[in-house]
Formats: structure tokens, C-alpha cells, sequence
């Protein structure tokens, strides 16, 4: 194609630019309800958006958990706690040391837990150590030595503390009678 020198290199330029834009706009007008893909017929001239792809394997997911109805005197789970108490059971009967675990999100991962006379009065303290803390609960586990209580009624209480001074969620608290022999 030859130039004019009546044109001039950038009214050509703004003319050849004009012409490419209403050729892009009439194909993307052309592929309006249809399911083809319009082609360009100057692959110079067509405008193309990157979509990204990935083509990372997606891992299958474990089928969900088949639901368990709880008896009828359990109650629901709490969705906000951040502590639960798995073992012992409530009314339990121990003698020497019994095994306690759970779930918690608690500050650094300490899981106090105290062991409460029938006067409210603590009469053994110490704390489990949760496997992280900060985005979920996580499992803690551990042996408590009764072995120099006296036998009899004690509540056993496991605790997620605040050390924030009341800017964070209140203290929270699971507990459970047990009997020492």
C-alpha cells in the first residue's frame, strides 16, 4: 500500500487504528447469542483478555461425615467455644490419675485445668498443652494425679483464659463431677 503525501504518517495511523477498533466491535457484535467464538480476521487487530486457568489437580474431598443424633440430654455444641471436654466423663469415677483430653483455641496453646473441692475451693491446678492455637480448635490431652486427694465429690474444670484484660472473648469454661476413690 502506498502512502499519500497528502496524509500524513499519524492522520494514516488514527484512520488504520479506527478501522481496527470497528473491526473488533463488529465481530464481538457478531458473537452476540451465539456459542462460537468469533476469529478475527487481522489477528493483529483482535483484543484478547488473559482468563486465568489453573491446571493444579483438585484433590477429592472426603465424603461428609455421616450425622449421629446425640441423646435427647445432651446439649447442642456451642459454635463459639473455644474450649470442649471430651474425658472425663461428668459423674466419672477415678483413683490414682485419670486420663482428660478436649479441644481448644487458647492463648499460646495452655490449657489450664483445676481441680475443685465440694466448697468451691481449688485443691489441684496445672495446665495441657493444646497441638496450636489462634484459628481453630486443637486437640489436648493429658494425665491428672489425684492420688493425694482424699476420696470423695470434686469438679474438674478445664478453662481458656483472656489475657487481653476484657478486650478479647470472655473466659470460657467446661467442667466435670468426678468421684475419687
Amino acid at each position: 500500500m502506498r502512502h499519500s503525501p497528502v496524509l500524513g504518517n499519524s492522520t494514516l495511523l488514527r484512520r488504520t487504528s479506527a478501522l481496527a477498533a470497528a473491526a473488533v466491535a463488529t465481530l464481538v457484535l457478531a458473537g452476540c447469542g451465539s456459542d462460537e467464538t468469533p476469529v478475527a480476521e487481522d489477528p493483529a487487530a483482535e483484543t484478547t483478555t488473559a482468563v486465568p486457568t489453573t491446571s493444579a489437580p483438585v484433590e477429592p474431598t472426603d465424603p461428609a461425615p455421616t450425622q449421629t443424633s446425640a441423646p435427647a440430654d445432651t446439649p447442642a455444641p456451642d459454635p463459639d467455644a473455644l474450649i470442649t471436654l471430651d474425658t472425663p466423663a461428668d459423674g466419672a469415677t477415678v483413683s490414682g490419675s485419670f486420663d482428660a483430653s478436649g479441644t481448644a483455641n487458647s492463648p499460646e496453646a495452655n490449657v489450664p485445668w483445676t481441680i475443685l473441692d465440694g466448697s468451691g475451693q481449688k485443691v489441684l491446678h496445672g495446665h495441657f498443652t493444646a497441638e496450636g492455637w489462634m484459628d481453630k480448635l486443637y486437640p489436648y490431652a493429658g494425665s491428672v494425679d489425684v492420688s493425694t486427694l482424699a476420696p470423695g465429690s470434686y469438679t474438674f474444670e478445664v478453662r481458656v483464659d483472656d489475657p487481653s484484660g476484657g478486650e478479647g472473648k470472655p473466659p470460657q469454661k467446661v467442667t466435670r463431677s468426678i468421684t475419687v476413690q
